[in-house]
């Protein structure tokens, strides 16, 4: 039923009646009514003036004539009389009313005082006295660079009030376009709100393009016509010469020099000459440039200590093209204001105010339908009418309550629907702690994944207890000095199973059964042939490193059980069927597998194959138990972990994981100074949004990881891939093929190559790695070891030149050096600890789950 709501009150005492409400109550009333304080009547007095159509097209009607009424009497050239006079009179009006505004708006609003908006009305108050002849405005009175300034000022100051007539604009037009009777939404006022803010700053700008731009000019402004100035003094030589046809000559040519220009001489003064023109006098006198000539050389009436001869120009027509250039600029400012205003308020309409809008519909939808559901399940049907009353009332009440709690209703629905686009998963456990409303928002309204229901029964449940020789083994595992070419067969196949049965990321009971894992096992096996370096022993190597990876990241704890297992399943068989040969061999040789592939990572796609033809196998099906969605997950999770162990991929994952850390080194750099745990920011942001490149990285740094081994096992693989390079090059130069860089056993220094190989190939992906995931730091420490000793090595073999001796040490420095900075981001500087059998969460911080 619907929540009571309190009875109206029947008290006939407590009543309102018409006669205590109506004017006889005020009249008979002995309380004297309670004056308003000034500040508040000047207030309420101020925004009427503000808000009545009158004075709002006053206003616009003064800005329109201050920002272009002095440029457009001057394209029009009226005469100074009657326009000088007119003029000044419609700029003192305009000023008075700039003034009267001011005064209202410091009354209206004390958030005005220190604005945007109020500054730029003082300025643009003050620069009216460049319009007005008797104060400023005569460009005689003053110097044409502070003219110059001055004019560039109030026309940036007048932007101010531009713009707030274009807001006024852009308001009038979204309002046209609203229906009256449509809710208004608190998301239609704070658009309006940012538009507004954010087109201030976009009108502070072009103001200040307008006001800077042109005193950029100001150290060749005016540009000096030296011309005028030159044909002042040879018109008084050639006076001088008393010669007048000489003069009369000199006259012609300056008359036909200024024919193309727009602006000429129209008199002489001083000359005791006529000039015969078509030029006629300005009808303004600020069109009128008078230039003198330096020196009188003949004294004469016109010429003498007292005055100088002159010659008069006429620059009406230049001054009228800076009067239009002036009025073209203050369109295209309001051009400019218009467009922007517009465009960042459609945006702001799109991406906020239609997203909101919907979903505040449809929690007023649902809550009135919610309502109007509960409401008919206990009413009567005679009391339909006031229930829907009642229910209308409740519904406003809830929404009054909504709206005073609608911020913290929008952060909860951000913090879920961010961890739903992060992951688009949540596990069993996490979603019982869920209220309903949230389990609805991230189950039906954003398809969010629900995991740990199909998986029985739980990891811990199925983990084995260990006993002492589990334990002596799950030690050794935990340390790189871990030799997989010590193990016999029956070593090999007992670290692989402690891996994937009995250490933390012993789940394999989850996929498969014993059974069927140990024929997976069988069948793996014999796919790896008798070859130098890809063989099983190198398997085993690839998948104790992949499992050092993960137990150093925390795996655990942001791998799903299906992408952990996987994974370790890519290790064991990512070589799977290598018989000593590279893929550029096999493209150049034409090789049957090329053909098949494409040419396109052909022994990476052969293992894959291989790998699924083993499982096709029920009885060897490491995948058995999964469900079909399971069975697809852990496919692609192999698929890609391997293809990506080809080495043409190995430029554009540094790339990949480069970026990753720029767009997150801060977070990283918190996780680099954490020692005990794992953030759950740099989980929540780093690790689970992208888990399938982390697990692609895990296998092919694992695959290339030899040189960050100990040396005494660095230096074994390293010999072992040496000489299968050389006999893949043995064959290239049997073949007539290319033989490749490090292929030639006749030319290649052993110890040289390494260095190469680390500088070039493992460093490069390390450094980066390390970045993301600082726990394997340990790792470049070791790395630059391995260079030190094969520098040493290079030495005894080749007795180098002082030269490249000091060439290695320069590269060594620079890796010593960046050993140095990885370092130095670990506080303290302590080796990680493997993390513990136990299911405890390892998160370090306060927004601990």
């Amino acid at each position: 039923s619907a929540p009571a709501i309190p009875a109206p009150c029947h008290d006939v005492a407590t009543m309102a009646t018409p006669n205590n409400l109506g004017r006889s109550s005020l009249l008979d009333s002995h309380t004297p009514p309670q004056r308003q304080p000034i500040h508040v009547f000047e207030r309420r007095w101020s925004n009427m003036a503000l808000n009545n159509p009158c004075f709002k097209q006053g206003i616009g009607i003064a800005l329109a004539v201050a920002l272009i009424g002095g440029p457009l009497f001057a394209l029009m050239d009226i005469p100074d009389d009657p326009g000088l006079p007119l003029l000044d009179f419609i700029m003192v009006l305009s000023t008075i009313v700039f003034c009267f505004e001011l005064v209202v708006n410091l009354c209206a609003s004390p958030a005005y005082r220190c604005s945007f908006f109020c500054l730029m009305d003082f300025f643009g108050t003050l620069s009216m006295a460049f319009e007005i002849s008797f104060l400023l405005g005569s460009s005689d009175a003053i110097h044409a660079v502070l003219l110059r300034s001055a004019r560039a000022a109030k026309l940036g100051a007048r932007a101010g009030r531009i713009f707030k007539l274009v807001m006024c604009y852009s308001l009038l037009i979204k309002e046209g376009g609203l229906d009256s009777e449509k809710p208004r939404f608190e998301a239609k006022v704070l658009a309006q709100r940012l538009t507004t803010s954010i087109a201030t700053r976009v009108a502070m700008l072009t103001i200040f393009l307008v006001m800077l731009l042109p005193l950029l000019e100001l150290p060749v402004f005016p540009r000096a016509d030296q011309s005028m100035d030159l044909w002042a003094r040879n018109l008084e030589e050639a006076y001088a010469t008393s010669n007048e046809t000489k003069f009369s000559i000199e006259v012609s040519t300056m008359s036909s020099f200024y024919l193309s220009s727009d602006y000429a001489p129209y008199a002489l003064e001083g000359f005791n000459y006529t000039l015969l023109t078509s030029v006629q006098q300005p009808a303004r006198s600020q069109n009128r440039v008078i230039i003198e000539v330096s020196e009188c050389l003949v004294l004469r009436d016109g010429c003498d200590n007292s005055s100088k001869a002159k010659v008069l120009f006429n620059f009406t027509g230049a001054h009228q093209i800076a009067a239009l250039m002036e009025i073209a600029l203050v369109i295209v400012i309001v051009a400019i204001m218009i467009g922007m205003t517009q465009d960042l308020g459609s945006v702001l309409t799109m991406m906020m105010v239609r997203p909101l809008e919907k979903m505040f519909s449809g929690l007023m939808t649902s809550a009135q339908s919610l309502m109007d559901i509960c409401a008919s399940v206990d009413d009567e049907e005679e009391d339909n009418e006031e229930t829907r009353a009642t229910e209308l009332e409740t519904i406003a009440s809830w929404m009054t309550i909504m709206k005073a709690t609608k911020e913290k209703t929008l952060e909860k629905l951000s913090r879920i629907a961010a961890q739903a686009l992060n992951k688009n998963v949540i596990s069993k456990e996490e979603m019982a702690t869920k209220s309903e409303y949230e389990k609805a928002v991230l189950v039906e309204m954003l398809q969010t994944e629900v995991t740990g229901e199909t998986m029985t029964p739980a990891l811990l449940e199925i983990r084995r207890s260990m006993g002492k020789e589990k334990q002596d083994l799950e030690l050794r595992l935990q340390s790189w000095d871990f030799d997989t070419l010590s193990l016999d067969p029956a070593g090999m196949e007992s670290m692989t199973t402690h891996i994937f049965f009995d250490s933390e990321f012993g789940i394999a009971k989850m996929f498969c059964e014993d059974s069927a894992f140990k024929a997976f096992y069988d069948a793996v096996k014999p796919n790896y042939q008798d070859v130098p370096y890809h063989c099983f022993a190198h398997a085993c190597d690839v998948l104790h490193t992949v499992f050092r990876f993960c137990g150093l990241s925390f795996g655990r704890f942001w791998m799903r059980e299906v992408e952990q297992y996987s994974l370790l399943i890519a290790a064991l068989c990512h070589d799977m069927g290598h018989f000593g040969k590279t893929n550029p061999f096999l493209v150049e040789s034409g090789h049957p597998l090329a053909i098949t592939y494409n040419d396109k990572s052909p022994l990476e796609n052969m293992r894959c194959a291989k790998l699924f033809e083993i499982c096709n196998d029920p009885t060897a099906n490491a995948f058995g138990k999964a469900s079909k969605d399971i069975y697809k997950e852990a496919r692609k999770v192999v698929v890609a972990a391997i293809l990506h162990t080809d080495n043409a991929n190995h430029f554009a994952m540094i790339k990949d994981i480069s970026q990753a850390f720029e767009a997150q080194e801060l977070c990283c750099g918190k996780q680099a100074g954490e020692t005990g745990g794992l953030l759950k920011e740099y989980r929540d942001k780093i690790l689970e949004p992208h888990r399938l490149p982390w697990l692609e990285l895990f296998l092919h740094l694992a695959d290339v990881s030899n040189p960050l081994k100990p040396f005494n096992l660095s230096h074994a693989w390293a010999m072992r891939v040496l000489e299968e390079f050389f006999l893949q090059g043995d064959e290239e130069k049997q073949q007539g093929l290319p033989v490749g860089m490090l292929n030639d056993r006749e030319k290649v220094n052993k110890a040289d190559s390494q260095h190469g190989f680390i500088t070039f190939l493992v460093s490069p992906l390390v450094v980066p790695a390390i970045n993301l995931f600082p726990q394997f730091t340990d790792l470049h420490v070791q790395m630059v070891v391995n260079l030190e000793k094969w520098r040493d090595q290079w030495i005894l073999d080749v007795k180098p030149s002082e030269e490249a001796i000091a060439k290695k040490e320069e590269s060594l420095a620079k890796s010593r050096e960046m050993t140095e900075r990885l370092l130095a981001r670990r506080r303290p500087r302590e080796r990680m600890a493997p993390p513990a059998r136990s299911s405890q969460w390892p998160f370090r911080d306060k927004d601990t789950e």
